[in-house]
C-alpha cells in the first residue's frame, strides 16, 4: 500500500520558502535533510538561495515532517530507529517537551494524515 504523504507542512511554508523546499525535497532524502538540520547545510544550497538561519529551520522542519510520513511503519523497524522517528517528529514540530497526547492533538487539528502515521509511529514503540 502507498503511504500517503502529509501535504500541510510543505503547504505552510511561506512562498518565499517554497522554491527552496522544492528542490531540497525532490533532490535530498531524509538522512541529507535531517543532517542539514542538525549540523550544517551543504553550502550548495546556502549559496543557491538566500535565507537567514530561521528560515532555513522553518523549511527543513517542514521538509523533515513530510519525508517522515512516507515511511512505512511497522515490525520491521528497530527499537533504535522507531525512537529515532519519535525524536525528529518532535523536533521538527518544536515539540521536545510535550507529550505524546499534545502532539496527537496538534496533529489532529493541523495535520490529519501525518496525525495517522504518529499514532501508528505511538503503537510500534510499545
Amino acid at each position: 500500500m502507498a503511504a500517503i504523504v502529509e501535504t500541510y507542512f510543505m503547504n505552510s511554508l511561506p512562498l518565499s520558502l517554497r522554491t527552496a523546499a522544492q528542490d531540497l525535497y525532490v533532490k535530498e532524502n531524509l538522512d541529507s535533510i535531517v543532517e542539514f538540520r542538525l549540523k550544517k547545510l551543504a553550502d550548495k544550497y546556502s549559496h543557491a538561495f538566500s535565507l537567514t538561519e530561521d528560515q532555513w529551520e522553518i523549511l527543513l522542519n517542514a521538509l523533515i515532517l513530510t519525508k517522515l510520513s512516507q515511511i512505512t511503519l511497522g515490525s520491521h523497524l528497530s527499537k533504535e530507529s522507531i525512537i529515532q522517528l519519535r525524536f525528529l517528529v518532535k523536533l521538527a514540530l518544536g515539540m521536545q517537551d510535550s507529550s505524546d497526547s499534545e502532539i496527537e492533538s496538534y496533529l489532529q487539528e493541523n495535520a490529519k494524515n501525518f496525525a495517522s502515521w504518529y499514532a501508528n509511529l505511538l503503537r510500534c514503540s510499545k
